[in-house]
C-alpha cells in the first residue's frame, strides 16, 4: 500500500509494480496453454480454450508495409517465434473495413511461453498506405498508441534490440525511484508507426515469471491517447462492465520533468494527465490503458484501415451481442458482423467496433 499520494505518471508506476507481484502469481499457478504450441500437443490454444476470453484482449493488430519483414524484425529483438503466417481471410479484411478481395498477408508472432499477448501483422497488396498518426506526437490523441512489454532481465538489451530493428524512441530510458520500487521505462516507434512502450522492475524483483523464458514479456497492456478521459471511462465501466485496475490523475513529468512521451522536462512537470487502466477482470493482462493530456494536440480518431500502425485489439468474448449492445451505447462505429478462419485458432463471429477516439475493438466468438 502506498503510504502517501502518488501523482501523475510515477504514482501509475508504483502501483502498477505492485499489482505485478499479485499478476504473475496468479499467472504461475494457473496451467498455461501456450499460443504455438506444436500440431497435435494438447496445450495447443483453440478458440475454445482461450485464457483471453471475457479476460482482456488476446492478441494485438498491426499494418504495416511488408508483414514478413516487419514479424521478422520483431522476432529477432524480442525473442517471438512465428505462429501462422497466409493470406488474410476476406471475412477478416471486411473487419477492418476494408475491402474482401482486397488481397493481404498476415504473420502471427508470439512469445513461446505465453498463452496470450501475441502480435499479428498485417500488409495488404500494393503501395504501402501512409500513417495512421502520421505526424502524430506522444500527447496526440486518436487511435491506438502503442503496446506494453516488460523488460524481464534487461531493458537496455531490448531497447538496443529494437533500434537495431529500426525503432526509435520518443526519449532515453526514464529511471524511477521511489526508494522501496525502482522502475524503468522506454517508448519507441519504428517507421510502420508501430509504438511499443518497455517496462522494467529493477527492484524489487519482478515475482512469478519463472517459467518465461527470454528477455521480454508477452504484449500485457495497449494504451490510447484520449481527449476525454471521462467519456472513455465511461466506455468501460458503464457500458462494457469493466473493472478499473488503476485510475490515478496528476502531471506528465516527474521531479525535474522527467518522462518517458518526449515532452519537454521544463513543461511535462506541469501538464495536466490522467492514467485509467480497465479490463474485464479488473488484471493487467490484455487491459487497456487511456490517458488524457491537459496540453490539447492533433487528433487522428479519423485514421482507418489500410493506413498503417496499431490497427485494432482482438477480445475472444462468449457473448457478442452484450458486446454490440454496450458499444453502441457507447456511441462507437459497430461493424456487421463477419465470420472468418481466425489463425490458427478456428472459426469464429466477429464485429469491430471503433470508439469515439478512433480506436478499433475486435470481438471475437467461436463458431
Amino acid at each position: 500500500m502506498v503510504a502517501a499520494p502518488l501523482r501523475g505518471l510515477s504514482g501509475w508506476l508504483y502501483a502498477a509494480a505492485q499489482r505485478d507481484v499479485k499478476q504473475a502469481k496468479f499467472l504461475s499457478a494457473r496451467r498455461i496453454v501456450v499460443i504455438c504450441a506444436g500440431q497435435g500437443d494438447t496445450d495447443r490454444v483453440n478458440g475454445k480454450d482461450m485464457i483471453a476470453t471475457d479476460n482482456g484482449f488476446h492478441e494485438v493488430v498491426g499494418l504495416v508495409a511488408d508483414a514478413d519483414a516487419a514479424a521478422s524484425r520483431l522476432i529477432g529483438a524480442l525473442g517471438y517465434v512465428q505462429c501462422h503466417a497466409g493470406a488474410v481471410p476476406p471475412g477478416a479484411l471486411a473487419l477492418t473495413g476494408m475491402a474482401p478481395d482486397a488481397g493481404a498477408r498476415e504473420v502471427l508472432i508470439a512469445h513461446p511461453d505465453a498463452a496470450r499477448g501475441s502480435i499479428r501483422m498485417i500488409s495488404v497488396e500494393g503501395a504501402p498506405a501512409p500513417l495512421m498518426r502520421d505526424g502524430a506526437q506522444a500527447w496526440d490523441s486518436g487511435g491506438i498508441f502503442d503496446i506494453n512489454i516488460r523488460a524481464l532481465t534487461d531493458i537496455a538489451a531490448l531497447h538496443h534490440g529494437l533500434g537495431t530493428a529500426g525503432y526509435r524512441a520518443h526519449a532515453p530510458i526514464t529511471d524511477w525511484d521511489f526508494g522501496t520500487l525502482s522502475v524503468r521505462e522506454v517508448v519507441e516507434t519504428d517507421a510502420d508507426g508501430l509504438c511499443i512502450a518497455l517496462m522494467q522492475r529493477v527492484h524489487p524483483p519482478l515475482a512469478g515469471y519463472d517459467g518465461i523464458g527470454g528477455n521480454a514479456s508477452w504484449v500485457f497492456n495497449s494504451t490510447q491517447v484520449v481527449p476525454d478521459f471521462a467519456a472513455a471511462r465511461a466506455l468501460f465501466v458503464d457500458h462494457l462492465g469493466w473493472v478499473p485496475v488503476q485510475e490515478t490523475e496528476g502531471f506528465a513529468g516527474n521531479a525535474g520533468g522527467a518522462n518517458c512521451m518526449g515532452l519537454p522536462p521544463s513543461l511535462a512537470a506541469t501538464i495536466p494527465m490522467r492514467i485509467g487502466i480497465y479490463q474485464a477482470q479488473g488484471r493487467m493482462e490484455g487491459s487497456v490503458e487511456v490517458i488524457s493530456f491537459g496540453c490539447g494536440g492533433n487528433d487522428f480518431a479519423a485514421a482507418r484501415p489500410p493506413q498503417r500502425g496499431w490497427a485494432g485489439l482482438r477480445f475472444p468474448v462468449s457473448d457478442l451481442d452484450a458486446f454490440v449492445r454496450a458499444m453502441a451505447a457507447a456511441e462507437c462505429e459497430v461493424s456487421a458482423r463477419h465470420t472468418f478462419e481466425w489463425a490458427p485458432y478456428g472459426a469464429v463471429e466477429a464485429v469491430a467496433a471503433i470508439t469515439p477516439w478512433g480506436a478499433r475493438f475486435e470481438a471475437l466468438r467461436p463458431i
